[in-house]
């Protein structure tokens, strides 16, 4: 009789320290929203914010530079054109210039006979067909003046003027190349003519020489302070040197001249999402989208503001935009992917990370996201897959090993899960990462003890290990909860109650009301024959959550070992419904004192 009371008893421990090895049902509301309790067996950290933690809002390219569409361009040459033309210098030239109808221009050689005064009637000629916008005759009669008086500075003046305007006519019609001659021809006949060094700058613009049009708009604007219109392609190629003040001085200017351009705006907006001034950049962004609807960039860029401000539905919106605008859009099906992700639609994540990696297949950070869309699905063989694949673009991120070395943990495989936590470790060795390290070490002795055969021996060498990475990681941070929570429940396995107790306390007193920690407290003084301390321990859990049910388990035992009888059933009673195993493994122990 008293041999089979002491195996029922013995049923009752080995029921209750399975339990233990296998998992603490703690409620989801009790944990920290930066760790998961996984397995059972410790807390893992991410650094990122949570097991299912946000991700990067959005990948911003060295410049998201998009081309002036051609008509702005030829409209901010005819503008520029016309500040030059009104400007007093340009009007007072004129006027010493009277028009001449070409068929009171005498010929070639009446002309000859006396040169200058038939170089000024050229120039004449040459300023009628110029007034007539026939700038090919009136480049021919002032060249022919030039010829007949190379010191006619008016001449000179006037053949620059048309030369600059014709160089203009075939900028409006994609002739760049040609342009460029003419206007180099302008400035040897006038270095100080403004419209044509400014008509250079937009040919190399066109041409993507942005240094050399950069050169030439300033020097257009040196000459000619006045020409306003000139201040946003300043600002932009300013913006393409990552100059952000001069950029933002210029592109400021224009807007208050233009409160409508589509570029000034998308440009304004760029440099303010650098600025982190989200407002702002909305703002403009949106007037840019108003005036011209038709650039994906500005979609997207609009969409990294709302996300910035956490506006995730119009983030959404502008991205499917973009994506809608260039169906090749890596950027914005990322943005999707880390807006969706947010807002827990894994399914839509997936698509846009899918789509990402489709197209930008060496995108690393596509494939460590998707990973964690994987991840938060609970699919951990393709987060495995994932992860590995953003291994061999990513070597240098300690997060993405740590994740990686997570999903192997969770599919048992905690050899491997100790190999990945090792390369976090060593990229990184903070607290967090010797906290994982520890949890690994932790678990991978757990699931010795579970084999068949076990092998204790491997077992305790990983918790020696455990230990002191989880040393390490309170030496390094003295107020890591969880790191404080992990050492003792390593201790507790290791049988080093008494400096368990002093972690696990160490635990409680850096977060509240922590059921887990308090739980495992009370385990430190139960193993300890402290039962009033840890009768203590766990009244606290079942008071924090009165469904705990290894909370009444412990309790009701813990009273029980205590000598208090009365308690322990009725800890049993509120366990019952809760847990009928844990309950049948309680009402054993009673019974064995009832039958003594």
């Amino acid at each position: 009789m008293n041999k089979n009371r002491t195996a029922k008893s013995f049923i009752a421990v080995f029921l209750v320290w399975t339990f233990f090895l296998n998992g603490l049902p703690v409620a989801a509301q009790d944990l920290p929203p930066t760790e998961d309790l996984s397995l059972g067996s410790g807390v893992f950290v991410f650094r990122s914010g949570s097991g299912k933690a946000s991700q990067k809002k959005f990948v911003a390219r060295a410049a998201l530079r998009i081309k002036r569409p051609k008509v702005e361009r030829v409209a901010t040459t005819r503008k520029i054109r016309q500040q030059y033309e009104t400007s007093a210098v340009a009007v007072a030239r004129r006027k010493r210039v009277k028009p001449i109808a070409p068929t009171a221009v005498p010929t070639q050689t009446a002309a000859a006979k006396n040169p200058k005064e038939g170089s000024i009637l050229l120039t004449g000629a040459g300023q009628y067909a110029f007034n007539e916008k026939k700038y090919d005759e009136a480049v021919e009669f002032y060249l022919a003046a030039i010829d007949l008086d190379d010191k006619n500075q008016d001449a000179k003046l006037g053949a620059s003027d048309a030369l600059t305007a014709k160089g203009d006519e075939l900028m409006a019609i994609e002739q760049v190349r040609n342009a460029r001659n003419f206007y180099e021809d302008a400035v040897r006949y006038n270095d100080k003519n403004s419209a044509a060094f400014a008509g250079l700058g937009d040919v190399f613009e066109a041409l993507d020489e942005n240094d050399k049009a950069l050169s030439n708009y300033e020097k257009a604007y040196q000459l000619d302070n006045n020409l306003t219109e000139i201040f946003t392609p300043l600002g932009i190629l300013y913006y393409g040197k990552n100059d952000l003040p001069k950029a933002d001085d210029f592109l400021t200017r224009a807007l208050a001249t233009d409160k409508e351009n589509a570029a000034t705006n998308y440009y304004v907006g760029l440099i303010r999402l650098k600025q982190k001034r989200y407002d702002e950049a909305k703002t403009v962004l949106q007037q840019s989208i108003k005036s011209d609807a038709t650039q994906a960039e500005s979609h997207y860029n609009l969409g990294a503001a709302f996300d910035a401000l956490n506006e995730d539905a119009s983030a959404i919106s502008e991205y499917l935009e973009a994506v809608r605008l260039n169906p090749k859009y890596t950027e914005a099906y990322f943005g999707l992917g880390t807006n969706y992700y947010g807002l827990k639609n894994y399914n839509d994540a997936l698509t846009a990370y899918k789509k990402v990696v489709e197209l930008q297949n060496t995108n690393g950070e596509a494939h460590a996201n998707l990973g964690d869309v994987y991840r938060a699905m609970g699919k951990w063989g393709e987060a495995e897959g994932a992860y590995r694949l953003a291994t061999m673009f990513i070597k240098d991120d300690a997060e993405l090993y740590s994740k990686f070395g997570y999903v192997l943990g969770k599919q048992f495989r905690w050899n491997n899960a100790i190999t990945e936590l090792l390369k976090a470790n060593a990229l990184s060795a903070d607290a967090l990462d010797y906290t994982n390290l520890g949890w690994a070490y932790y678990n991978a002795a757990q699931y010795d003890l579970r084999l068949k055969p076990p092998r204790p021996d491997d077992a305790t060498a990983k918790l020696q290990l455990a230990k002191t990475a989880l040393r390490k990681s309170v030496e390094l941070k003295d107020n890591f909860a969880p790191a404080f929570l992990n050492l003792g429940i390593t201790l507790n396995d290791l049988k080093e109650y008494q400096a368990a107790s002093e972690a696990l306390k160490r635990a409680t007193e850096l977060r509240k009301n922590w059921i887990f920690a308090i739980n495992e407290l009370g385990i430190s003084y139960r193993q300890l024959k402290n039962y009033a301390n840890a009768i203590e321990q766990f009244k606290k859990t079942v008071e924090l959550d009165e469904k705990f049910a290894i909370g009444w388990y412990n309790l009701g035992e813990a009273e029980f070992r205590s000598g208090n009888v009365k308690e322990a059933k009725k800890a049993h009673e509120k366990l019952r419904p809760l847990n009928r195993n844990m309950a049948n493994a309680l009402e054993i122990m009673i019974l064995g004192a009832k039958l003594k």
